[in-house]
């Protein structure tokens, strides 16, 4: 709350309101709280995903319905099936008329006949999450696949994680990311 003060009497100088109003200053100052080192721009919550954008272009896109990622480093490997598209919601699918189907019935799934899956980290279309990505050299291989299943792109490149900075270079960086074009004939650069 502000209030207005009408101030009765007054020092020759003036000393005594400018000395008010900058301790008021420095007050509304110190209260926006959470920034910078510096105490000029405020750091927020907002943080980043870590892993690998890929940029693919559109003729090239449009012919793979399949795409995989695998990014290793220091011995270890991490594979992600790579969304090159926003996806549609499936069309409702009917249970069908018991009375007219004519396939044969299938063994009930249980936990028991399933074999387990790891759920994958799910990123924007073009953007696979890989966890603790170092900010080291990295092999990523993308594999893609047509609707034939064959395949359309097999290639690697060597990239370098790179912090970002979603609140700016003023506050902490956020996680590591890498990102990479692929071009009509299939060639990968760095970007």
């Amino acid at each position: 709350m502000i209030e207005t003060v009408k101030c009765a009497s007054r020092t020759r100088s003036g000393r005594g309101v400018r000395a008010a109003v900058l301790l008021a200053a420095l007050t509304l100052l110190s209260a926006c709280g959470n920034s910078a080192g510096d105490g000029s721009h405020p750091c927020t919550l907002i943080g980043s995903l870590e892993g690998i954008g890929v940029k693919v272009a559109p003729k090239l896109a449009n012919r793979v319905a399949d795409a995989t990622l695998t990014v290793c480093w220091d011995g270890t490997c991490q594979k992600r099936v790579l969304r090159l598209r926003e996806e549609s919601p499936e069309a409702p699918r009917s249970p069908g008329d018991p009375v007219m189907t004519t396939g044969t019935p299938t063994a009930p799934r249980t936990p028991a006949t399933e074999t387990p899956r790891t759920p994958q980290p799910v990123g924007p279309p073009g953007f696979a999450v890989v966890h603790d990505l170092p900010q080291k050299p990295v092999r990523v291989t993308l594999v893609f696949k047509d609707r034939q299943g064959a395949t359309v792109l097999d290639r690697h490149i060597t990239l370098t994680p790179k912090p970002t900075y979603p609140n700016g270079r003023d506050c902490p960086p956020g996680d590591p990311q890498a990102n990479l074009t692929v071009a009509e004939d299939g060639s990968l650069t760095a970007r």
